[in-house]
């Protein structure tokens, strides 16, 4: 019997696994996914994607079109605390409005999509690109050796099973991770914290808020939270507690009809019930992220509870960070020391993450918190500075001395490397755009007005090298629109700044050089561990 050869095995086909999947395919990598369910979930599972994840989104073809056609005409959501839906004394509590999160990226703060929805469209785009997703399909065994990683899969539906060999696997296969058990990784954090069931419902709520309500409305003292995303469809957060005997039978479908109609504080509105399942709130955090050929992401190497809604954009975020490296490996750009770089740089700014979610679960009541000041700096909420203003450390980056700082102000950005390129408004005197439509692809050397003899460089380097690497320089095809770029990237007129496939600062030369061609040599050289 035959046995397939692929570079890369996904298995799970959530957050993780289509991101992997669709930015592989994007960089010429064609991965083979497969994922036990026959079909992506329609079940709204988790709300929102943050700039940074929207910003690595946008890079990939097909998902930006249809993430901002989906959230076209969408609000920003409102958070509110109250004794019901009903209640006219509902008390909202809006973010403050000082500093702008606008001023720090082109696209919108918050895209407030459901993950069902995202999940379909990096399935469409992921085939669109040449990924092969193989729904209904399970991984039953799992070897690897120095030369492959050997794979035994199921069809459920028939049974048949057959073997696959792959370059590299990426476990996308969530928080109970059956292949982060096979490979013996133990994980660290406080376990299950907690638990909550999730009561998918439908309801004419026009009553008690506009058509289309982008909100998320908890009840302090029920247990409970509302999440309404502007669909038809609505899902109350309901806290549980087994330790106190309460079980599935507390969840029927009576009862959580019951439980929805208090909730919204009217016994006669007409609700269907659609389903109720049981989520676990997680703290963990593997131990290692890769074993060999195989690389934990998203929840199998990470699980936070839900109440900041951090979860999946750490997936993605970890699904994007993968895969370029996958892809320069496999094409021969880089070398395999490269894909090291993704444990060291990723695991410090997810437990950053991981610490505040569950602060901001003690605090909370289903997915809201009970008490919240949203002018208090201190609140364990979601932060800009905690997802734009990470930074790096790790072999893929050339810090500079002194500097092992693991956040920056993204409002004060610096450019050092190892942090998000900052965004700045160009122009090319027909349309305007940010810096980050020049990422991506591949690595991106941005060079000042007076930078010539960097852009010579980094075409010559490119060449030799064999990397994709695009040059450009301000005053050729666009121009700094507010004149900021120099101060936010931390380079003079003659400098240049060397920004990865993730939008991450790998390098950068302050000013002019005696000899570009070497310094941009010895930076890659190092960076792609060549």
């Amino acid at each position: 019997m035959s046995v397939q050869r692929v570079p890369v095995l996904i298995v799970g086909g959530a957050y993780t696994g289509l991101t992997t999947a669709v930015s592989l395919a994007a960089r010429g990598v064609r991965p083979l996914l497969v994922e036990r369910r026959p079909t992506v979930s329609t079940l709204p599972k988790a709300w929102g994607l943050n700039t940074r994840s929207q910003e690595l989104l946008n890079t990939l073809p097909g998902v930006a079109r249809r993430i901002r056609d989906a959230i076209a005409g969408t609000q920003w959501p409102r958070m509110s605390n109250g004794v019901s839906l009903a209640d006219p004394q509902r008390r909202f509590l809006d973010p403050p409005s000082e500093p702008d999160p606008r001023e720090l990226s082109a696209v919108p703060p918050l895209a407030w999509i459901s993950q069902a929805q995202v999940e379909e469209i990096l399935r469409v785009s992921a085939e669109e690109a040449g990924a092969e997703l193989r729904p209904g399909t399970e991984m039953v065994t799992l070897t690897q050796d120095a030369e492959k990683a050997t794979a035994t899969l199921r069809e459920v539906a028939t049974g048949r099973v057959y073997t696959v060999e792959a370059d590299y696997v990426v476990a996308a296969d969530g928080h109970t991770s059956g292949i982060r058990e096979l490979l013996g990784i133990p994980v660290e954090g406080s376990g299950v914290i907690g638990h909550m069931y999730i009561i998918t419902f439908e309801a004419d709520l026009t009553r008690y808020v506009k058509k289309g309500a982008v909100e998320v409305i908890g009840m302090p003292g029920s247990g409970s939270s509302f999440i309404l995303d502007g669909s038809e469809r609505h899902t109350l957060w309901v806290d549980y507690f087994p330790e106190r005997g309460e079980g599935p039978a507390d969840f029927t479908e009576d009862r959580c009809v019951e439980r929805i109609r208090r909730a919204i504080g009217d016994p006669e509105i007409d609700v269907t019930f659609v389903n109720a399942r049981f989520f676990p709130i997680n703290h963990k955090l593997a131990e290692r992220f890769r074993e060999g050929r195989v690389f934990l992401a998203g929840d199998s190497a990470h699980a936070c509870p839900p109440n900041g809604g951090q979860g999946g954009n750490l997936a993605v975020q970890d699904a994007y960070d993968l895969s370029w490296r996958l892809a320069l490996v496999l094409t021969g750009q880089a070398g395999t020391g490269l894909l090291d770089t993704y444990e060291t740089e990723r695991r410090p700014v997810i437990d950053i993450t991981l610490r505040r979610e569950v602060e901001l679960a003690k605090i909370s009541e289903g997915r809201v918190p009970a008490s919240y000041n949203p002018a208090d700096p201190d609140a364990p909420v979601p932060m800009p500075k905690e997802y734009l203003g990470f930074r790096y450390r790790s072999c893929a980056v050339r810090a500079e001395a002194g500097d092992d700082a693991l956040q920056e102000d993204p409002w004060h950005p610096t450019g050092r490397p190892g942090g998000r390129a900052p965004h700045v408004h160009l122009t090319d005197g027909s349309r305007e755009f940010s810096t980050h439509d020049l990422f991506g692809r591949g690595f991106v050397l941005l060079a000042g007005y007076e930078a010539y003899e960097w852009v010579a460089a980094a075409e010559k380097v490119a060449r030799v090298l064999g990397v994709s690497l695009t040059a450009h320089r301000l005053g050729d095809r666009f121009t700094d629109r507010d004149g900021l770029w120099c101060g936010r990237y931390g380079v003079g007129p003659a400098g240049a700044s060397l920004i990865r496939p993730d939008a991450v600062v790998a390098w950068r030369g302050k000013g002019a050089a005696d000899d570009p061609e070497a310094q941009l040599t010895e930076a890659l050289t190092a960076i792609l561990a060549r």
